[in-house]
This record gives structure tokens, sequence and C-alpha cells, in this order.
């Protein structure tokens, strides 16, 4: 089973829901092995300790693995939706696919502009966990649509929308390289918000024929993105 902790060290303690997951649900003792994992692409094995009321207290056996930089290649800029379980299912979903970034967003058509943070991060570490990501993605505080689009980035860079005749992401994303796409919310982008990122040097996509929900849009374009690069690997 692995556990999260945020700092992989000789020694390392289990807190929260995390030591009570360890004791009270799996019933572990001292002396099992679990796996730890930090997020940031470690992954070591560690032996139970000790207990105390609220803490699991483990010393690292052996570091399993170590993958220095995040290998899943697309960013999202999100708005965030009105009900905030749909974009927790999309937080969810992205992470047990591969992401590397998550930028909440709040546009002309947005209905709900906060977000419970300490949530979506578990939220976040629990999809991790559950998948086997070793790199948990990044999640941004929330920012204003068109602030965020004008700050300058070397990256690949989507927007997808409704309206107009345009390439599929499909044939325009290129292999193995950073990308960062903008999802719009419900009712989409307007005109204006489009021609905006446009003239920042976004380029206009689509995700299919079919009519996205907001969270739908962002899960699809982390499979698309993520088999372009699975399949460029030869596996």
């Amino acid at each position: 089973m692995r556990f999260y902790c945020k700092n992989i060290s000789s020694i390392c303690v289990l807190t929260g829901d995390q030591a009570t997951h360890c004791t009270k649900v799996l019933r572990y003792k001292t002396n099992d092995i679990v796996e730890l994992m930090n997020g940031k692409g470690e992954l070591a094995s560690a032996k139970i300790t000790g207990f105390s009321k609220t803490e699991v207290f483990l010393k690292i056996e052996k570091v399993l693995k170590h993958i220095s930089q995040n290998p899943n290649k697309l960013s999202v800029a999100i708005c965030l939706t009105k009900n905030p379980a749909r974009i927790e299912w999309f937080l969810e979903k992205a992470t047990e696919i591969g992401i590397q970034n998550i930028y909440p967003l709040t546009s002309h058509r947005t209905e709900k502009a906060t977000m419970k943070e300490d949530r979506f991060q578990q939220i976040l570490i629990s999809a991790a966990r559950q998948s086997g990501q070793l790199h948990f993605p990044e999640l941004h505080p929330v920012q204003k649509f068109n602030s965020f689009i004008q700050q300058s980035s070397s990256q690949q860079k989507f927007i997808a929308y409704c309206e107009d005749e345009k390439k599929h992401l499909m044939e325009v994303y290129k292999k193995n390289e950073p990308a960062l796409l903008l999802i719009g919310p419900e009712g989409d982008f307007t005109k204006e918000e489009v021609e905006l990122a446009v003239n920042n040097n976004y380029i206009p996509v689509s995700l299919g024929n079919s009519i996205l929900r907001v969270e739908t849009a962002g899960v699809v374009a982390c499979s698309i993105v993520n088999a372009i690069n699975f399949k460029s690997d030869g596996q």
C-alpha cells in the first residue's frame, strides 16, 4: 500500500487521514513494510517503527524509484464549474491519466470564483496514490482569464471552444513537448476571450464533434496527449 509523505527522509511520519487509513482501515502493525511517495517522483519502502494516537512513525528502508522530472507533458487551465463535484471529478481523472499543472480560472461566464484548495489537494493525492502516478500535478491559485493568458510562455498553447472550424488537438500537438490548453466555462468562452487568447499566441483546437462538459473536455485533452506520447515511446 502506498502512502503520501511530503518529505521523504530517513525518518517519516504519517498524520491525519494517512495515519487513520493506515491504522484503523488497513490495520498495519509495527515492522510492517509500506511504500511512501512524495509527489515529486520519489518512491521508497519504509518500515513502521511505532504509533501514537494520531501518528505513524516509519523508517526508510530503500528508495525504489526516483524520477526527477514530471513525464506528463500537458498543463490545463480550466474554468471552475458551478457544481464543485464536476471540477473535482476532473482533478481526479486528470491526475490518474497524467497531468503536469492545473490552473483554475475564472472567466466572463464563470459562475463560481473560489475553490477549496485543501480538498482539491487531497483529491490529487488520493488519485495519484491509486493510479501510481509518482508526480502529482501542481495545483495553482485561481486566476482571472484575462491576466492568465497574457503571461509569457514558450510552450505550445491551445484554446478549445465550440464555435468555428478548427483542427483537432491530435493534429497540432507536437509529440513529447510541453503544452498548455485552455478549457472554457459552462456556456463556453466569449468571442472576445477567444480573440484575446489568439492574440496571445493560443492556437484554436477542437476536441471532437460533441459539445463536451467542462470537466469532460479536460479529461479528453489529457487522454489525447497521453495517448500520443505513450505511442511515440514505442510502448
